[in-house]
């Protein structure tokens, strides 16, 4: 393979600095196939779970084609780009680009388990990770206030909230009951809903009201790895995961939107923007929002109990809001400002990476995103500067960044709701589901359709990139041994 090939669709992130040691997985020296398949597997997907899928099935020697609906690789793990333009769903500056000196991320932006597969990876590829949290604590918007966890501790309801998240993956109370239902049952006073809300509703794709407080629970205790958090000291997460793949990037058939999937004839028949493929084998990673939309429709139908199994599985609207400002009035030590009612997740995410300690990474997802989805990007700034200003004495509205020309906000907000191929954030679990319906959606139909993506993690790791690259694995071993079977 070639530098110019694989380099041409990974680019630079608002950070270069990404050593390649990975174009030695393209050596004109690599052993022959370990399979002998004379077919093609087609992927539908270039996220993490395709990217894994196709980079083990092309090791192993057998052909894939990628059909990828967007102009670019990487699904939800998504970098923030110089060289963005602005969007229906990304609003961007051209004009004032970030300052900070470190990687924005509009998607995925936090490497969760220093022992899971992500950091693995990451490790494998010797890009160095940031453990924010060594040197930082959280805060927390409580009765009109911002406390530190230590004061926090000091309230006895927050305590008790503290004490329910910290002992949840044990929770056994009624499968019909959404998390918010769950910690009331539990006695955490209402006062501590926001708080709830950000640790086990907004964590986890939605809102503590709309989660499934069984599914999620059962999901929460197969989780193996140790649950760190670390961010990416320089290096674009879209880029470590690109680079990682680059044997997979050549086989990607670009703004490609699959339109129907007939899998009942010898061969797989793939409809799309561009007209028609056949494959012998397919591997859908599309999000469980496209899925439940519609939007690809499949010929047969697809199974009762993967339909069923999808029903009880959401994905909600979520946003990504970048802020700048010219100091730091929330904290150098903050890692994150929880329990707010516009911005449930305010991460500091300069902490270890720069001395521009000055950005603001809010993450909103569920039924507050739906909310703000509805106004401007201006509004939607403004109610957060709001938020802030209540409890910071104004300083939020004070030292936003403004245009130098005409004092205008100056921001960067993705709203994955509006993306058209992605349609909302990450999956979650609905009242009365079970850990076994992503099971159930993941499990292969026949031994020509095969599915992953972060949904159909059964390992606890749903909404994560770990949770997209198991699946990926697994679907791709799965379509082996259907190659292999007798």
């Amino acid at each position: 393979m070639k530098r110019r090939t694989a380099i041409k669709h990974i680019g630079l992130g608002v950070s270069a600095g990404l050593a390649l040691p990975w174009l030695s997985s393209c050596k004109e020296n690599d052993p022959g196939p370990e399979i002998q398949y004379d077919g093609v597997v087609g992927i539908i997907g270039a996220g993490a779970a395709g990217l894994l899928a196709a980079d083990i099935l092309l090791a192993k020697g057998v052909k894939v084609k990628i059909f990828e609906a967007s102009d670019q690789l990487g699904g939800r793990v998504r970098s923030l780009r110089r060289n963005d333009l602005q969007s229906e769903s990304l609003v961007v500056f051209p004009t004032a680009l970030p300052y900070s000196d470190f990687p924005l991320e509009l998607g995925a932006d936090r490497v969760i388990g220093s022992d899971s597969r992500w950091a693995e990876i990451i490790e494998l590829m010797k890009v160095p990770l940031v453990d924010f949290r060594s040197a930082s604590a959280d805060s927390f918007f409580i009765d009109d206030a911002v406390l530190s966890e230590v004061d926090a501790l000091l309230d006895a309801d927050f305590l008790n909230a503290k004490n329910f998240r910290d002992s949840f993956a044990s929770f056994s109370g009624g499968a019909g009951l959404s998390v918010l239902q769950a910690a009331q049952a539990a006695g955490v006073a209402t006062r501590m809903n926001d708080i709830i809300n950000s640790w086990l509703g907004n964590a986890y794709g939605s809102s503590a009201n709309r989660i499934g407080a069984q599914a999620l629970a059962e999901a929460l205790a197969q989780v193996t790895h140790d649950g760190k958090e670390f961010t990416s000291s320089t290096n674009p997460l879209q880029d470590v995961l690109l680079s990682r793949y680059v044997r997979a990037v050549p086989t990607v058939q670009y703004n490609t939107k699959i339109q129907s999937v007939n899998y009942g004839g010898e061969k797989v028949e793939i409809t799309h923007s561009g007209g028609t493929d056949t494959v012998d084998k397919v591997i859908v990673t599309v999000p469980v929002s496209i899925l439940k939309s519609g939007d690809i429709s499949f010929s047969p139908a697809l199974p009762s109990a993967k339909v069923s199994a999808l029903s009880r599985i959401g994905m909600d609207a979520s946003m990504r809001v970048i802020l700048e400002f010219k100091r730091n009035f929330y904290g150098e030590a903050t890692a994150a400002l929880f329990g707010g009612t516009q911005g449930p997740d305010y991460l500091n995410n300069a902490i270890g990476r720069s001395e521009l300690n000055r950005t603001l990474s809010v993450t909103i997802n569920g039924e507050k995103a739906e909310q703000l989805s509805a106004l401007s990007a201006n509004e939607i700034v403004l109610q957060l500067l709001s938020e802030m200003d209540a409890v910071f004495d104004g300083k939020a509205t004070e030292n936003i960044r403004r245009d130098t020309v005409d004092n205008s906000l100056v921001y960067t907000l993705k709203d994955w709701t509006k993306d058209p191929l992605i349609k909302g954030g990450v999956s979650y679990p609905l009242p009365g589901g079970t850990n076994s319906d992503r099971t159930d959606l993941g499990a292969p139909v026949g031994d020509k359709l095969f599915f992953a993506g972060e949904a159909t993690d059964d390992t606890g790791e749903f909404g994560t990139v770990s949770g997209a690259l198991k699946s990926g694995e697994r679907a791709a071993y799965e379509v082996i041994d259907a190659i292999l079977a007798p």
